[in-house]
């Protein structure tokens, strides 16, 4: 009966051993992982030296709250795989909502029932190291880099820290340098986002698993809106106004004779008028983009129109313009809106344009890849 008594024991001591050996093991392991270096691709922190030239990035989206909730959740695997792998960025910096506050913020537009107070924006801002210096919270400072992905395009992406290999980096988006035919100068360089797949042409996704699809503008139109990169970069590209006959500029007041507010034009204020000499067509005023309007029309006079996702981006020679549009029914002024105003609603357009001289808003030129063919000089070089 002892000897009984003794072997159990003996069998409670041995399991109680094998408990904590696992345990002590699993604890190492565990303090190893932690400790070991995260495993990275050295091809993400060959940047290229080219100089930060970017003053600001604006993203917009219908929800940009959802999307941090996404953020937060995506980032949190990443960190407990301790790995410095793709993160979003959109965590870390607060959004910017234009119609919070308003009466009708919890509404729905009517046109496409999305909700006034959910829209907004994420604003960020460098100086021309590439620094982030607009607000945000991530661990550490953030420094925007580019990398080579084709021979015509950058990937733009945020390091934490001076970008060191094995830190963190987020994704920003892409630089296309260059388009063929005689069009693609007047929309590149354009920095797209992964959204912009698909807006121009069959998207990657049908490309490769259901190619006899056709693309369908209307389909952009519904999901994603038709204003994207290369709409941006068109209206960005375009003087806010023509030089007068001469170029003159300014009097010591900041004046321009009868009254008329100068503009930026070639880095520089100059008051409006004809210039005979340019392509441009101007309102009476001589104005030519005194704004980027980045609304998706869905009607050519633009009375049915609403903002869908897409990215922006002004240079540090770039004049400051106000960006707007029309979200629903609603105009809106979404950043360097006029007057230090901060971004928020516009009640009356044709008044806020009129107080002005500017011209009213109306739909541009969309630029779907059929207008990009490569052209016989295209193909030599």
């Amino acid at each position: 009966m002892q000897a009984m008594k003794l072997r159990k024991v003996l069998v409670w001591v041995s399991l109680g051993l094998c408990i904590a050996v696992v345990a002590l093991q699993a604890a190492r392991a565990q303090n190893q992982a932690a400790q070991a270096p995260p495993k990275y691709s050295m091809l993400r922190y060959e940047w290229l030296k080219k100089p930060w030239t970017v003053r600001y990035v604006i993203e917009v989206y219908l929800r940009p709250n959802s999307l941090i909730k996404y953020a937060k959740k995506e980032n949190a695997k990443s960190e407990a795989k301790h790995s410095p792998e793709f993160r979003d960025y959109q965590e870390y910096v607060a959004p910017v909502l234009p119609f919070q506050g308003q009466p009708y913020a919890n509404q729905d537009d009517p046109g496409f029932n999305n909700t006034y107070g959910d829209f907004g924006l994420f604003v960020l801002q460098f100086d021309r190291t590439g620094q982030l210096i607009s607000p945000h919270i991530a661990p550490m400072p953030l420094m925007a880099k580019q990398i080579l992905d084709t021979e015509n395009r950058r990937n733009v992406q945020l390091y934490e820290g001076g970008g060191q290999p094995g830190s963190n980096w987020y994704y920003l988006g892409e630089w296309w340098d260059y388009l063929p035919g005689p069009l693609g100068e007047s929309v590149t360089p354009a920095l797209c986002s992964a959204h912009d797949d698909g807006r121009y042409g069959l998207g990657s996704g049908y490309r490769a698993f259901n190619p006899d699809k056709k693309f369908s503008v209307q389909e952009v139109l519904d999901s994603q809106g038709i204003f994207g990169c290369r709409e941006w970069t068109y209206q960005l590209k375009r003087p806010v106004s023509v030089a007068g006959l001469g170029g003159q500029v300014p009097d010591a007041q900041g004046l321009c004779a009868g009254g008329f507010e100068p503009g930026m034009y070639k880095g520089r204020l100059v008051c409006p008028g004809l210039d005979e000499s340019s392509h441009y067509k101007p309102n009476a005023k001589g104005f030519v983009q005194p704004y980027i309007d980045v609304t998706s029309y869905h009607d050519k006079v633009g009375k049915k129109g609403t903002i869908g996702h897409f990215i922006g981006w002004a240079g540090f020679d770039d004049p400051v313009r106000p960006v707007i549009g029309k979200f629903g029914d609603r105009w809106v002024c979404l950043h360097e809106c006029p007057d230090g105003a901060a971004p928020g609603p516009i009640e009356d357009i044709a008044q806020w344009t009129t107080r002005r001289g500017w011209p009213l808003p109306k739909p541009g030129p969309y630029f779907v890849d059929s207008k990009f063919k490569a052209s016989k000089e295209d193909l030599e070089e």
